[in-house]
């Protein structure tokens, strides 16, 4: 994930006195809503229903863009330098995974309005996932999914003073592709889980154009 990244913002940024005109370097704050469902399985004869949960926390970020010329587009990526580890509320799985270095690549479309601008954006998130943890002393993760990925998009408003700072506040959507891990239980046949999750995030940002 982070030569990609790496590679990716190298790239961006050496076409930047090219096809590329200025940009911005910000950064970010807010709040993130995960609601994540699980579907159901058989292990055992016994059939588990679906089950559902929700954490919400919030979180930072850094990003940086650069406009395509003569156009409205701008090209961005977007990291959070955190790590989490994460359990949903509200379910009995007992589990948790840490999560880290989320990447968001995107392209972003502005409107200019009379007092500020209003754009839409839309981009590929991708991070980390380390090992599943058990909770209940009773489970052995025998495999996860290692990677979180899932296509996003957000619209916002953005104004600019005279000094080149530029603020925003933006809402997000993120729907992540499914992910699955392999337990067994108290001597049980290895049983395949599998769950999907959505995220939601409301956020204000700084930025500096350049």
């Amino acid at each position: 994930m982070k030569k990609i990244t790496i590679l990716i913002t190298a790239a961006m940024f050496t076409l930047a006195t090219s096809a590329f005109a200025g940009g911005m370097v910000g950064v970010k704050y807010g709040t993130g809503d995960l609601d994540g469902s699980s579907k159901a399985y058989t292990a055992g004869g016994t059939t588990y229903a679906a089950q559902s949960g929700s954490k919400s926390n919030e979180f930072g970020a850094i990003f940086a863009e650069v406009n395509v010329k003569e156009s409205p587009l701008s090209l961005g990526l977007e990291y959070v330098p955190f790590d989490a580890d994460i359990s949903l509320n509200g379910s009995t799985s007992g589990a948790s995974a840490n999560v880290s270095d989320y990447t968001t690549v995107y392209a972003l479309a502005m409107a200019d309005l009379a007092n500020a601008s209003l754009y839409v954006k839309a981009g590929y998130s991708m991070a980390d996932i380390g090992t599943v943890k058990p909770n209940d002393g009773q489970t052995t993760i025998n495999s996860n999914s290692g990677d979180l990925d899932g296509f996003m998009y957000g619209v916002g408003i953005q104004t600019t003073a005279e000094n080149g700072i530029v603020a925003r506040a933006e809402y997000t959507y993120t729907e992540f592709d499914d992910i699955s891990v392999t337990t067994t239980s108290n001597g049980s046949a290895s049983v395949k889980k599998t769950a999907s999750g959505e995220l939601s995030t409301l956020t204000v940002s700084l930025a500096k154009s350049f």
